[in-house]
């Protein structure tokens, strides 16, 4: 290791649900939820899994007119055929029991206007090509900034100049937005001139020095790594009206406003590691594109500062949430126990707090000192606390056993050395995982039949798909040869004498009543036909006279008067 390079393991332990969104979602029609499980399926597995009869079906079905009614047709038709498809799942994920009944609730149904968009899952960031989630070296990278600004400023309040611009009261509209759109630049200044550096001038940034890997799932128990959660807005100071009723935020009383979102899964003994680079320029000679020597942060330093800016989010939280009924008793009782055994870690810098991801809360992404978070009312204004808390439900109406959303710890290992066990995080973790081990055992189990299933259905694909090669073969060789001899028939006819084209007419017109099995009588046409020939043959060459007389013996035994006394009397005129 040089000496301006220092690197670290960092593993990761998720605490409470996090999703970190990349826009990507499960839409209504490639997804299902079949007891307790979302199955995602692709368009090759869906087309691999379904008869030719379905497709058939389906294809009428999207060749319809683009509308709700048909999206819901489609999304209705995978869902009527989830057995079939389960096999050609290419991703399974647990889902909460009140999640699954929303689902079924709202499946194909127009409640209201937007059912289907609420049916859509936002995923969680995840790689593509395991299908596992991953933790953002970004999103870690701008949770510890904030930490470090936090540090920095140390609770001091804007200038009166910024502070200035927060103030909205008593100003008329135009006036009102242009003061908006000036605060989105007061934090980019303020991190500017904590961090002591000018846009365009980013190789000051201190945060350039640090480098940090996205991390990757690496959990060992083969548990779910996610679960579909929904997240619901809560209020956290308890209002009434003048009749004592309670007052409900509006995301609370809107179903509409609430999103399922595919989370990561909590207690999931450090599921992720990643790497962490610092550059040392300390014992450098100074230069103008290197950071003040200040803020050149050591590893223990951004572990401290880490946990001193969120830990007291987390405590404050936990203890509004326990207040009001919210919070899940034994996810309080285990995080309690955690922050016990992790005090010393934390003291030390050997493990830090973090909070990432969506619904984080904007106390988690704001500087202490210089919080102005806009509050949604009639006329927006400006406090230094939320008045609402997101969090992580199974049902829309839940209001009791919630979780917070985004919490993380991190530890920190030397790249050099072994990374040792915590055992006591191990089992903590590990007491956590009934439920999620009762659906990995029931997956495993699944996956053994479904296999089975798709190999059969796989082994039965084949043998159709050989029979129709076959048949289409077989086919391909009648056409070939229907096609030579047609070709054949057209080159004799083509060198054919009048008299013999008439004897073909003839035989042609035999070989369709043969064909079609109608036997007609001396009277009927075909005989008819056969005499006006005979008529004509009578002075025809020898040679033709015989071919005709052959044709007509054919003719009169196929409509049963060959031994008649009127066709004898008409083959005695050829001879």
């Amino acid at each position: 290791m040089s000496y301006f390079l220092q690197n670290y393991t960092l593993t990761y332990t998720p605490l409470s649900p996090i999703h970190i969104g990349t826009g990507d979602s499960y839409e209504p029609t490639n997804y299902f939820i079949d007891d307790g499980t979302l199955y995602e399926f692709d368009t090759g597995g869906a087309f691999a899994a379904l008869s030719e009869t379905d497709r058939i079906e389906l294809n009428k079905i999207v060749n319809a007119r683009a509308n709700e009614d048909m999206l819901k047709a489609v999304q209705r038709f995978f869902y009527d055929r989830r057995k079939a498809l389960m096999p050609w799942a290419v991703n399974a994920i647990p889902v909460l029991n009140g999640v699954a009944d929303y689902y079924d609730q709202r499946l194909g149904k127009s409640i209201n206007r937007g059912v289907m968009a609420k049916l859509e899952i936002d995923r969680t960031a995840y790689n593509p090509i395991t299908r596992q989630p991953v933790l953002f070296g970004s999103s870690i990278k701008g949770a510890i900034r904030t930490a470090l600004l936090s540090h920095i400023n140390d609770k001091h309040p804007l200038s009166r100049l910024d502070a200035d611009k927060f103030i909205l009261d008593d100003l008329d509209q135009g006036e009102r937005r242009r003061r908006e759109r000036e605060q989105k630049l007061i934090f980019p200044k303020l991190n500017e001139r904590l961090f002591e550096f000018k846009a365009g001038k980013f190789e000051l940034d201190p945060m350039r020095l640090v480098q940090i890997s996205d991390a990757k799932w690496s959990e060992r128990e083969y548990l779910s790594a996610a679960q579909v959660v929904v997240s619901v807005n809560r209020k956290k100071e308890l209002k009434r009206d003048k009749q004592g009723n309670e007052i409900f935020s509006q995301a609370e009383k809107n179903e509409n406003l609430c999103k399922l979102l595919e989370s990561i899964s909590a207690w999931r003994y450090r599921a992720f590691s990643g790497q962490v680079n610092l550059q040392n320029f300390a014992d450098l000679k100074r230069s103008e594109k290197v950071p003040s020597a200040k803020l050149l942060f050591k590893i223990e330093q951004i572990a401290k500062y880490c946990s001193k800016h969120y830990l007291p989010i987390l405590k404050a939280e936990m203890k509004i949430m326990r207040e009001r009924g919210f919070l899940d008793s034994e996810w309080d009782k285990n995080i309690q126990a955690l922050l016990g055994k992790m005090a010393d870690k934390l003291l030390s810098g050997q493990a830090f707090l973090i909070r990432v991801g969506r619904h984080s809360g904007a106390e988690s992404v704001t500087i202490e000192g210089v919080r102005h978070i806009k509050i949604m009312k009639g006329n927006p204004e400006f406090q230094s606390q939320t008045k609402t808390l997101w969090l992580a439900a199974s049902d829309p109406k839940q209001r009791t056993n919630l979780l917070p959303f985004g919490w993380l710890l991190v530890e920190i290992h030397p790249g050099d050395a072994p990374v040792n066990e915590w055992t006591e995080l191990a089992e903590l973790c590990q007491s956590q995982h009934g439920q999620a081990r009762l659906w990995a055992e029931k997956q495993t189990e699944q996956k053994i039949r479904l296999t089975t299933e798709r190999e059969a259905a796989e082994r039965r694909r084949q043998l159709e798909e050989t029979e129709r090669q076959q048949r289409l073969a077989q086919e391909k060789e009648v056409e070939r040869v229907r096609l030579a001899q047609h070709q054949a028939d057209e080159l004799r006819r083509a060198n054919m004498m009048p008299e013999q084209l008439q004897i073909e007419a003839l035989r042609q017109q035999l070989e369709q009543k043969q064909a079609s099995k109608v036997r007609e009588q001396i009277g009927g046409p075909l005989y008819g036909d056969l005499r006006k020939l005979i008529d004509q043959g009578v002075s025809w060459p020898n040679e033709y006279k015989l071919e005709l007389l052959e044709v007509a013996k054919i003719v009169l035994e196929f409509i049963g008067a060959s031994g008649n006394k009127k066709a004898k009397e008409l083959l005695r005129t050829l001879q």
